[in-house]
Formats: C-alpha cells, sequence, structure tokens
C-alpha cells in the first residue's frame, strides 16, 4: 500500500451482518474520527487516497461509501461519480468542511449523492445517516448502468409529462423548444395552477424555480419527493447558494441543479436523462427505496400550508375556478400530507 491507510473492524473474509463503509480522507485524523464513530455498528474501512479507494471498491462491496471533497489527487465529487459507475449498489455520502458552490452543484449533477453533509458533523445524527444508507443499499435493488444518453428508453410521449413551474416565460419556451417533442409540457406560472396540474395529472419531471412569488418552492419540491418518490426533479434557478442546494439534496433528493441561464443542448440532454430516470422508477417502482430523504420539519411543513392556502384565496390563476380553489388546495393537501391540516 502506498499512501492509503486501510483499517477495519474485522477481517475482509469473515462474513458479518454489519453494514460494510469505505470512508476517504486525505486526513488520517478525519479517518480516525470517523472509524471511532463508526465501528461500533460498522465495518469500517478507511483509505487516504481516492485513487487507491477506487480499487478498494473495484475489488470490494460496500454499502456506503462516504469522501471528504477537498483531496489532493482526486475531488470526492470525481471519486463518488467513479464510485457510482462502478459499485452503483453503494450509496454515497459526501462530506466537506467548506462552501464549495460548483461541488454542491456536481454532486447532484454528476455523483447523484445520498446525503450532503458538512464538517463538523453531529456525531449522533451521521452514525443515524450511514445506518439509513446501509439498510437502503442492502434491501433496495441496484440501479443498473445507466447507456449514454442518447440511449436511455424513453415513455411514449403522451404518457410523459413535465410540469414546468416558472414566472419566466423564456424558461417555458425553452422547455418546450428543449423536450416538446418527446414529452407533453405542462406550463404553470402560480402554485395554484401548479397544484391543480399535480392533483390532476400523473406527472413524471417537475421542472422547478426555487421562488414563485411569496412561495418557497423548496417545500413543495422537498415534500412531493417524500411523498412520490418516483417524481424526478429538475431546478433550473437564478438563486443558488450551498444551503440551498444541500437542502434540496438531503431533503428533495433532486435529479439535476442548473443556475439559469441554461444553453438549449444541455437543457434538452437533462430533460431526456430526466424523462428516463423517471420512467425507469415508475416501472421499477422497488427502486424508489434507494431516494429516500429527510423529513421536512414540521415547521416548514405548516409554513407551506399557509402559503398555499393564501395563495389559493388570492390567486387570479386560470386552472380552476375561484370558488374551487380552497378545496384543491385542500384535496392536494390531503394527498400530499396523508390527511387534513
Amino acid at each position: 500500500m502506498t499512501n492509503a491507510a486501510i483499517s477495519m473492524s474485522m477481517p475482509m473474509s469473515v462474513s458479518t451482518a454489519k453494514g460494510r463503509v469505505l470512508c476517504v480522507d486525505d486526513e488520517p485524523n478525519i479517518l480516525r474520527a470517523l472509524s471511532w464513530l463508526l465501528q461500533k455498528e460498522f465495518e469500517v474501512v478507511t483509505s487516504t487516497s481516492g485513487h487507491e479507494a477506487l480499487e478498494i471498491v473495484r475489488k470490494d462491496n460496500f454499502d456506503v461509501v462516504i469522501s471528504d471533497q477537498r483531496m489532493p489527487e482526486m475531488s470526492g465529487v470525481d471519486f463518488l461519480r467513479e464510485v457510482r459507475a462502478i459499485a452503483p449498489r453503494s450509496m454515497r455520502i459526501l462530506l466537506t468542511g467548506y462552501s464549495d458552490m460548483q461541488a454542491v452543484l456536481r454532486s447532484v449533477n454528476e455523483s447523484e449523492i445520498f446525503r450532503y453533509i458538512n464538517k463538523p458533523w453531529n456525531i449522533n445524527d451521521l452514525p443515524k445517516v450511514v445506518a439509513q444508507a446501509a439498510e437502503i443499499a442492502r434491501t433496495q435493488p441496484a440501479p443498473t448502468p445507466e447507456p449514454a444518453v442518447e440511449e436511455l428508453p424513453l415513455p411514449a410521449r403522451d404518457e410523459a409529462k413535465i410540469l414546468v413551474i416558472d414566472d419566466d416565460p423564456e424558461m417555458h419556451a425553452a422547455v418546450e423548444l428543449s423536450a416538446g417533442d418527446i414529452a407533453t409540457v405542462v406550463h404553470v406560472t402560480n402554485v395554484v395552477d401548479a397544484v391543480h396540474a399535480l392533483q390532476n395529472q400523473p406527472v413524471g419531471v417537475i421542472v422547478s424555480e426555487t421562488r414563485l412569488g411569496s412561495v418557497d418552492l423548496t417545500r413543495l419540491i422537498c415534500l412531493m419527493k417524500q411523498r412520490h418518490p418516483q417524481i424526478v426533479t429538475v431546478v433550473l434557478a437564478e438563486e443558488t447558494g450551498t444551503d440551498l442546494v444541500s437542502k434540496l439534496i438531503n431533503q428533495g433528493q433532486i435529479y439535476r441543479f442548473v443556475p439559469k441561464p441554461v444553453k438549449s443542448g444541455y437543457m434538452r440532454m437533462i430533460l431526456r436523462s430526466a424523462l428516463a430516470k423517471s420512467h425507469q422508477l415508475s416501472e421499477s417502482p422497488d427502486l424508489n427505496g434507494r431516494h429516500q430523504v429527510e423529513a421536512l420539519p414540521e415547521a416548514e411543513c405548516q409554513t407551506l400550508v399557509q402559503d398555499l392556502n393564501v395563495a389559493a384565496q388570492g390567486s387570479t390563476a386560470q386552472a380552476a375556478p375561484a370558488e374551487e380553489r380552497p378545496g384543491l388546495i385542500g384535496g392536494f393537501l390531503k394527498r400530499l400530507f396523508g390527511g387534513a391540516r
């Protein structure tokens, strides 16, 4: 072994009921802390090198792979992207000790990580996150390797629906131009019409901003994924920030996050891939278990309810008559929350 250090709680050849976790960080003290925290519940292997860790992944099976972002030879995002290709069964967690917007975006768009966790981590919460990830890896089917975007199987056009939630006419036109030939695109410019569309149409892909008027759409995105994991969300937004995107990863399992403006060729590639992912989740619902999210805090749920009710009372939306809007919101909330609020 060159510049990698490997440790474990028991020999690799011994069968164990514990989940198997690989931790990668170029700082030995971080690895010691992770090993100390996790070894009571998991079989832990550690490495100080991304390249060395990839060789370990190629030779052995892990339920969870945890990587630091800032490493000298290979970034955590690059490492986890390779892990995704080599070992798609393994659940991937990215740790970082600093705010790096590009790293956060790439962790969504390339590595498709399960959780994004800031250092210093909470010593009570991290083992729970790892345990959840290990349980998913052990009980849920692994996704098959994805072919090139142009070869991805798509649903029939009349079965493929993309809901665009945005008040920017240019964004609606861009989505229609990019995907109108492969999907039915439903356009809404306010949250009441969005509720109406989600209530009445089998939406596979949501393309959304993070805010619409006074409504924080991230809460809606997170709750939709919690209740309907087969829906795939692409966020195209003017507002960015590491806290915002990490929330949408951990609580919304968004498929892609792309800052505006978006080039048309890239838009088409993203939407085609999102439609294929939604089709895959609908055809193989067992895969939905790999997209479990952190529960949205109760206070944020209540705020969303209030925002939706206010919007329903004062909206000039055309999707439903004014007298039907309160009932529309109420019915939607029953479906979303599993009961009236």
